[in-house]
Formats: structure tokens, sequence, C-alpha cells
């Protein structure tokens, strides 16, 4: 069979989803209605690459694909942080917006920021668990990957929980800087409970309805 070329003015996507498909065509794999067909798929476009301890984060996650995509740049470190940008030569306010006393960077932003805290804290206590406690980014990755592994109701309910408290902090913090406006960290929590809420596949309905916000 003839290979498709990729036009000129495609798009990155496109160029992506076309190449995979060569990929696929050459290491002779046929798409079949089998239960195992994406993980077959995935592990064949993987190839020698090394595994990603935060995959866990992205596969069985009910959150958002808006918001699985902010922690897919938030764990490859390219969400543009004023940190990243000023390293490039751009002139931007280097204080963080959300609390305005330290600089912006990644750990900070995720880790270290109290109004972050507060959100995914105030969250924890709504789905009786314990608030996430980290000192380093590393630390922070660590008990992350921890609690979303495997299948169980609780690993479901986190990584959708985190994906959305990141996605929505993320979203927080750019419409302060160029929208300036802002939102109380109350109203965050609540809107990401609704969202979890709404999202829950059924197994996970009856964890988030038994609490109250």
């Amino acid at each position: 069979m003839e290979q498709v070329k990729v036009p000129q003015q495609a798009n990155w996507m496109v160029r992506k989803i076309i190449k995979a498909k060569h990929l696929l065509e050459q290491n002779n794999v046929h798409i079949c209605r089998e239960k195992e067909v994406i993980k077959h798929i995935y592990l064949q476009l993987l190839g020698d690459q090394p595994r990603m301890p935060w995959k866990c984060l992205m596969f069985g996650n009910a959150a958002r694909p808006k918001a699985k995509f902010t922690v897919l740049l938030q764990m490859q470190n390219r969400l543009l942080t004023a940190d990243r940008l000023n390293k490039w030569g751009m002139q931007v306010e280097g204080k963080h917006s959300l609390c305005q006393r330290e600089e912006e960077t990644k750990d900070h932003l995720f880790v270290e920021c109290d109004y972050t805290k507060t959100v995914m804290q105030k969250l924890m206590h709504w789905t009786q668990n314990q608030n996430i406690v980290a000192a380093t980014w590393d630390q922070h990755v660590h008990e992350v990957i921890k609690r979303a592994k495997g299948k169980s109701k609780e690993a479901q309910l986190f990584k959708m929980l985190y994906s959305e408290v990141v996605h929505s902090i993320w979203i927080e913090r750019n419409k302060r800087i160029f929208e300036k406006i802002s939102i109380g960290w109350e109203k965050i929590a609540k809107e990401i409970a609704c969202v979890c809420y709404v999202r829950a596949p059924p197994r996970l309905v009856d964890i988030v309805q038994r609490n109250r916000f």
C-alpha cells in the first residue's frame, strides 16, 4: 500500500498522526477491536524509548482532556512559567501572580505556593484523603505517582482530581496576568469539585456523592 504523503500545510498534530500510521504499517500492526489494541499500539509507537513513570496520570483518567494536557506539559516541564520566559530573554514579571511573594517557577507554582496548597488541601479533605506533603518538586511527583498508580477507586479519583487542580491553577494564573481578574481559592476548589462530580465514572459516583463539599 502506497504511503500517504504528509501535506506541507499540515499542522503538527496531523503530521504526528500520519507519521504514527506509517510506523504502524511498517511494523505490520493491524488495527482490530481487541481489548488490548490501544496498549499494543502504544507500545509499538514507544519502541525503545523509556517509559515515563507519570504515564499513570494519562491513562484511565476521567478528567477533562484539556486538564490532562496541562498535566502532560507540567510533567514535561513545558509550561511557560516566568522563570523559563526570563531565561529565554523575555522581560516578564517574575513574581508569582497567585501569591506575589516568590519568583514564579514550576516548583513554586505547584509545590510551594500557599494558594495552590490551600486548594489541594480543601479537595483532599473533601475526598477524605491526606494532603500532599512535599518539600521539593521530585518529592511532589513521587507522591502524585504513588497515589495515581493502580486501578483502585481512590487512584482513579485522585488522578482526575489532581489533573483538574493543576489545570485550574494554571488558568487562574493566566487570568491574573492577562485579564487582570482573580478568583478566590474557595470558588476554584468548589468548581473543581463540581467538575469531578459531573465527570466521575459510575464506579466513582458513590465516593464523590458521599461527602459534602
